[in-house]
């Protein structure tokens, strides 16, 4: 049974309609190899477009097969950071180039925040990473992922897919559940990101400014 556990939403990485660079062109690989293993792994991919994500993210997060274990959502685009002070505080602004638009995800992931308990985030864009633990405890996500750095779209899509076949290796599409009442929350999730950068991995993870964060 094939279980549709990564939801990827892309945007273009050009303006010009000559130029069909994407991510999926990387993640189709994924899908194959994901699909070799006796509990195969599914990918959703669908464009971002300011409209709808936020309902495609609540469609699927609201599938069976993510009644339980964790899922990952990938927003993958253009992306800028800033701090924008308000009532004297300082508030992060992420904003992601959309289809038919900027979306500052920052604000409006908090519209379906009671529906991310079992969600890891990947936040495939420049900049967008910055202080990601600010971003997973508004999202009320098990975990968050990003770059704070200019990232090259190819770099920060290799990085991304060699994380999740080795998520898929270890069985992390698998647990039955997302959450533990004590202690760390998703220590294999952690463990699978701490070996990645500080191994073969380092250079690069360093060169995208990679931030990471689990919690309740």
């Amino acid at each position: 049974m094939a279980n549709e556990k990564i939801l990827i939403l892309e945007a273009p990485w050009s303006s010009n309609i000559a130029d069909t660079r994407a991510t999926r062109e990387i993640y189709s690989s994924a899908e194959t190899l994901l699909s070799i293993h006796n509990e195969p792994i599914r990918i959703i991919q669908r464009p971002l477009v300011s409209t709808t994500y936020l309902e495609d993210i609540k469609q699927f997060v609201s599938l069976k097969c993510n009644e339980r274990g964790p899922n990952v959502v990938v927003l993958s685009a253009h992306g800028n950071h800033s701090l924008v002070l308000r009532t004297g505080t300082d508030r992060h602004r992420r904003e992601l180039q959309a289809f038919d638009g900027d979306v500052n995800i920052s604000a409006e992931i908090k519209r379906i925040s009671g529906l991310l308990s079992r969600t890891v985030f990947v936040l495939d864009a420049c900049e967008v990473g910055e202080n990601v633990r600010s971003f997973r405890k508004a999202a009320g996500a098990v975990g968050a992922i990003g770059f704070s750095k200019a990232v090259d779209w190819v770099d920060s899509s290799v990085f991304v897919l060699a994380l999740l076949l080795r998520f898929q290796a270890q069985g992390f599409f698998h647990l039955k559940r997302a959450r533990r009442n004590t202690g760390n929350t998703m220590p294999m999730a952690e463990k699978t990101i701490s070996e990645m950068t500080n191994g073969a991995y380092k250079s690069l993870a360093k060169s995208l400014g990679l931030e990471y964060n689990f919690g309740r």
